[in-house]
């Protein structure tokens, strides 16, 4: 049970950004308050814990990282 109350706001943020992903080019501004680097600190906590696949890691991580460049 502590296992699933830890990784599920992972799991949480990692769906959202996926969903937000597949939005297209449409832009929300201000959606987020968490700097790249919490973000990417989170999901690879989520990694780690076996929350997602190296594939998803793979593809969260980049789709954080051109959302900030």
């Amino acid at each position: 049970m502590k296992v699933i109350k830890q990784v599920l706001p992972l799991l949480l943020l990692v769906s959202c950004l996926v969903i937000a992903g597949c939005g297209g080019n449409k832009s929300v501004a201000g959606m987020s308050t968490a700097s790249l680097g919490q973000e990417l600190t989170d999901l690879e906590k989520a990694y780690k814990v076996g929350a997602l696949t190296e594939d998803e890691y793979d593809d969260a991580k980049d789709m954080l990282i051109d959302r900030y460049e």
